[in-house]
């Protein structure tokens, strides 16, 4: 542990000194895309920005999520970046050092997102955004929202919640202000819209964050029932998806960190520090967040591994088989499962294999860990029980012992002895591989950390203090693992 505490507070020294901000220099300011020729640029991937830019090839593109573009251009990986113009203001951008170059482009309507068979929702939901537009509550509630975003999040959440009703599955995507985390809320203008339109239908939602580019893709596999996050109309998407009617406006606007920026290194190392704790997990209760995702790390290595386990052991088994067939077809299959990536795996249970079953992201993920672990351990067994002397089960012939007696009694406490110490490296690997999961829409610890960065636009603190997190549960279970390997030798 004193190697723990001595990453963390190095850790906080260090997020308080990188503080330097690196943008454009201060002659150069862009007003028009031709402009950013020779220069990085920061923008979601698969998005209609990306679509838009990479028309552009002297440009360098920088593809990453939306919540990550203000932290890459903060930090200096980027020159430049591509937001709404919404999004800019709101997060009072300006304030936190960043200029706005050029905007108006791309402009472009907002819809929500149904699947192509699902007119009759589709439909449901048009009639109620026309009904709102006729009365003029429409404008009152966008004009409300755009100029006043605190006092509306809190009348948003003062608001009765949809009444109990057919289940909604809506597959969001956070940035500020159009949808966001308050106090473990999710809220904002399309998730206050969406809580309208379900009290008036008679839906009750349920929010799942999801990662852009897998918006579509979960929406085609049945994953969700609509997507609600600021979707801009363009004829590609339209190719795969059944667009409402436009409910929002907006254009995009291309930024910096401002060159007349003062310098953030003048408050000292412990002022900084005690305000990156108090923005990244004191500020609406986001410590929270990283509870509950850490909850989510811990079910999901505890099963996957129990998962895992089970399944090594009857791989093992059928792969030590005499039987040539059975034998064979285990080990091909062992050796594709081992060959593929574990995030691909993940990916191809959730959006291919379990497509048409409503099965949660947290059990998808279960299964995904258990499989690919499960052929690691396989052969992790294997090994240990081959390196048993045949002797030894001759031994056990001898004193009268069948099969399993001579497994039970001889092999298996040797092997385990062997088996421990690999083992242990394994199931390290597995806890530290549960940080794909946020790609199949869980929100596990890696993903909430993911959702502060977003909001703090502190790419440091929240990334040390999720590395910290694993390290600790690295040790944790390597000590356990440790002491059972003593135990065993000590038995000798």
């Amino acid at each position: 542990m004193r190697v723990v505490w001595a990453y963390l507070i190095l850790s906080l020294v260090l997020s308080a000194c990188s503080g330097a901000k690196a943008g454009p220099e201060a002659e150069f300011a862009p007003t028009c895309i031709e402009d950013l020729a020779g220069h990085s640029v920061a923008l979601p991937g698969g998005s209609s920005t990306d679509l838009l830019v990479s028309a552009y090839p002297d440009i360098d593109i920088l593809r990453i999520s939306l919540g990550d573009i203000p932290i890459a251009v903060k930090s200096g990986r980027a020159e430049f970046g591509f937001l709404q113009e919404v999004q800019f203001d709101a997060n009072q951008m300006v304030r936190q050092g960043f200029k706005k170059y050029f905007a108006g482009i791309l402009r472009g309507s907002g819809a929500v997102a149904f699947r192509k068979d699902d007119v009759a929702l589709c439909d449901e939901f048009n009639h109620f955004l026309r009904e709102m537009k006729a009365s003029g509550e429409y404008d009152r509630w966008y004009h409300a929202w755009l100029h006043n975003l605190d006092s509306m999040t809190l009348e948003a959440g003062k608001r009765p919640a949809p009444r109990e009703g057919k289940k909604l599955v809506v597959g969001i995507t956070l940035a500020h202000p159009y949808i966001f985390l308050q106090q473990d809320v999710i809220t904002g203008i399309e998730p206050d819209l969406m809580n309208l339109f379900c009290r008036s239908a008679g839906y009750s939602p349920e929010y799942i964050i999801v990662q852009f580019p897998a918006l579509i893709p979960s929406l085609n596999a049945n994953k969700i029932d609509l997507i609600l996050s600021h979707l801009l109309v363009t004829p590609e998407r339209a190719k795969q998806v059944l667009f409402s009617d436009e409910y929002m406006e907006g254009g995009l606007c291309c930024f910096g960190v401002d060159p007349q920026w003062g310098a953030s290194g003048s408050a000292g190392i412990w002022t900084r520090t005690k305000k990156s704790i108090r923005d990244n997990l004191i500020e609406e209760d986001r410590w929270k967040l990283l509870g509950n995702g850490l909850t989510v790390t811990l079910e999901l290595s505890i099963l996957s591994l129990l998962l895992a386990i089970l399944l090594g052991i009857l791989l093992c088994y059928l792969r030590m088989r005499s039987n040539v067939v059975i034998s064979g077809t285990t080990r091909v299959f062992v050796d594709v499962v081992r060959g593929i990536p574990v995030l691909v795996i993940l990916m191809i249970m959730f959006y291919v294999i379990f497509a048409k079953v409503h099965l949660s992201g947290v059990t998808v993920s279960i299964f995904g860990f258990g499989l690919f672990f499960g052929a690691c351990f396989s052969e992790v067994f294997r090994s240990g029980m081959l390196s048993v002397d045949s002797g030894q089960w001759e031994a056990g012939a001898a004193l009268g012992m069948n099969k399993m007696q001579s497994f039970r009694f001889i092999a298996f406490p040797q092997a385990l002895k062997r088996i421990v110490p690999v083992f242990k490296g394994e199931v390290i690997a597995l806890i530290k591989s549960t940080s794909i999961v946020g790609y199949v829409a869980v929100l596990d610890l890696t993903f909430a950390g993911d959702i502060i960065r977003t909001r703090t636009l502190d790419a440091f603190f929240p990334l040390i203090l999720v590395s910290i997190i694993y390290i600790i549960l690295s040790r944790l279970s390597g000590t356990l693992l440790d002491t059972l390997d003593r135990k065993l030798n000590a038995s000798k």
